[in-house]
């Protein structure tokens, strides 16, 4: 029987996947649970949507040669913080009824979050979100019906002008670049593949925000929405979104316009095990545990829960608000390595890197220590995302897929 300790890592995310990979294994007995048996690599999702490469490639398994934790395809519902057990639920439909429990000596909570509907009628419905390759494969899927259907025999054209209209809702970077990608694709390459439709496409971009991009400066902000609308985006801000439909949206400030496609890029919530357990949590907006600069959780009381950590979506430092993002759960998931690892237990400072978004046309939008646009911006944007791909395998794979495109066009039509 194992004498190291026991580790569970909840959730198979940025933070949840370096975490598996990054502790030691010849110190620790690590278990990794997660519904999901690979791990997303989510700047890569709008790229592989629109053909840009295979969707397969946006995402890592977590089972490999060189992953030396356990892995359980589950839900974790719940955590007796007593008993240091975590409840699970099998993430299988036929065994959705059964339980089992897995024990830990420490325990990290870093399960994600869940797109947001805002309680919007026909959101859940209707929309396709933007989270993992499935939903990739599944806007790529549409996008070929559309483009189909909108070349049958006797279509008129206000029915193919409503089927290729794109709305985006969100104007995060998200959104912003499937935005930037689908207006490449209707600008490249549908023009030889659709040349009877090309003059028919349209993309928007709809946020209740007084500007995109709200992370970046209000002057990159303003240049990535120029750039967008030169590109021929529709960018509709101060939108409030009512109701949607199979086939139509409706806003308070533009009524009801009919689309061909909805992808909805904004707003995330909280899982039902962050809602579920009884810790200190934000009291406004997204519902995240509160840690100290130790990532430690509280009890309700304010005391901290030895050996029981938090980090990703899910949580945030007490005292500070870090955004939703991959850099910091990397960022956070390499400090808890370190303090595992070695002891290191120096505060968790966290250090912004430049955030750069693609806006279209080999244009970008960075801001970092430098803040710049243009092709340089797109060149960086573009080898960072050769870069977030976690093996070399995958590398030479969209190395191979991007010349491919360059020699012979996307094969957007392959499903």
């Amino acid at each position: 029987m194992s004498t190291k300790e026991k580790v569970v890592i909840i959730g198979g995310g940025w933070g949840g996947y370096r975490l598996g990979y990054g502790i030691d294994h010849r110190k620790f007995d690590i278990t990794l649970i997660s519904p999901e048996n690979t791990s997303a690599v989510t700047p890569l999702l709008a790229s592989a949507a629109c053909g840009l490469f295979d969707p397969r490639l946006a995402h890592e398994p977590i089972r490999r040669k060189d992953f030396h934790a356990k892995y359980i395809k589950a839900f974790v519902v719940d955590i007796d913080f007593n008993r240091q057990a975590l409840i699970c639920q099998p993430a299988f439909e036929e065994l959705k009824d059964e339980r089992f429990e897995v024990f830990y000596d420490r325990v990290i909570v870093s399960p994600g979050c869940q797109s947001n509907t805002f309680g919007i009628p026909g959101v859940a419905e209707n929309a396709i979100f933007v989270k993992n390759v499935a939903n990739a494969n599944t806007v790529r899927s549409r996008l070929n019906e559309i483009l189909e259907m909108a070349s049958l025999p006797g279509t008129s054209e206000a029915r193919q002008r409503q089927l290729l209209h794109i709305v985006i809702v969100g104007g995060g970077p998200t959104g912003i670049e499937m935005a930037a990608e689908l207006s490449d694709l209707f600008d490249g390459d549908l023009g030889v593949l659709f040349p009877h439709l090309k003059d028919k496409t349209s993309v928007s971009v709809l946020d209740v925000a007084p500007q995109i991009l709200a992370p970046f400066d209000q002057k990159l902000s303003e240049y990535a929405c120029s750039a967008l609308k030169t590109n021929k985006v529709n960018v509709k801000l101060g939108c409030h979104i009512l109701k949607v439909t199979p086939d139509t949206i409706e806003s308070k400030e533009s009524g009801v316009t009919g689309y061909g496609m909805l992808i909805w890029a904004t707003g995330n919530r909280s899982i039902p095990l962050i809602d579920q357990l009884q810790l200190r949590k934000t009291e406004r907006g997204l519902t995240r545990i509160l840690t100290d600069d130790h990532l430690n959780v509280f009890s309700p009381d304010g005391s901290v829960i030895p050996n029981v950590f938090a980090m990703g979506d899910a949580a945030d430092i007490e005292g500070g608000t870090l955004p939703t993002t991959a850099e910091v759960a990397i960022q956070k998931a390499d400090y808890l390595i370190s303090l595992f690892n070695s002891g290191d237990k120096r505060p968790f400072q966290y250090k912004q890197r430049s955030l750069v978004t693609y806006t279209g046309a080999w244009d970008g939008v960075i801001q970092g220590q430098r803040e710049y646009t243009g092709y340089g911006a797109w060149l960086s944007w573009r080898s960072g995302n050769f870069f977030w791909t976690r093996s070399w395998r995958r590398r030479i794979l969209m190395g191979y897929a991007w010349f491919m495109d360059w020699l012979d066009g996307r094969e957007i039509i392959r499903n």
